[in-house]
């Protein structure tokens, strides 16, 4: 799998001539080259992607914020998105109050601290199915008026990255544990 086989993929959905790579003289070739990189990203941020979930524990920051939280944590260069930030890193523990502000997470925890987050993933070989088939249409649905200059083509697309999307959903929940809910001492007052 190479970035052109996903943009074909996508000219496919438009009915498009194939390009033979992002360095094509063709305008279609030349937008997809600009346009590739950061639909990809936004493609992978939208949901927790299994090729794409990452781990790391990481320590805090010499310089403290100037106000409202205690500690600072520069998160790691490939983050896309912070998945849920808890205790010991893991989905049923209790969630630790944070923000997320200039690439760091500001909290008043102690380091290091465990996080889980959405890569940037530039191997087209981990792609799962289910993404590649998001990714391809996300970037009909971009390019679609443009290339064809009919918004029906633009709904097909549209159609096609919701359902792919949808369905990585549902397979993603069933690869592992389901995870439970945190626990809560008001819930676990009641018995």
């Amino acid at each position: 799998m190479t970035e052109t086989d996903i943009c074909n993929m996508a000219l496919d959905i438009l009915k498009e001539r194939p390009i033979a790579s992002l360095n094509d003289a063709r305008p279609t070739a030349e937008w997809l080259k600009r346009n590739f990189a950061v639909t990809r990203d936004a493609c992978s941020a939208m949901a927790n992607w299994n090729f794409a979930t990452k781990r790391a524990s990481i320590p805090a920051e010499v310089t403290v914020p100037a106000f409202g939280w205690s500690k600072a944590y520069t998160l790691p260069t490939d983050c896309l998105r912070l998945i849920a930030l808890t205790y010991d890193g893991y989905d049923e523990t209790n969630p630790i109050r944070h923000i997320v502000e200039g690439g760091a997470v500001l909290t008043n925890q102690s380091g290091p601290l465990p996080i889980r987050y959405v890569a940037r993933v530039e191997n087209y070989n981990v792609y799962s199915a289910l993404f590649v088939e998001a990714l391809s249409a996300r970037l009909a649905f971009k390019m679609a008026h443009w290339v064809t200059g009919k918004t029906s083509y633009q709904q097909v697309a549209k159609g096609i990255y919701d359902r792919a999307m949808s369905d990585a959903r549902l397979s993603d929940a069933i690869e592992g544990d389901q995870p439970r809910p945190a626990d809560n001492d008001w819930i676990d007052a009641r018995y």
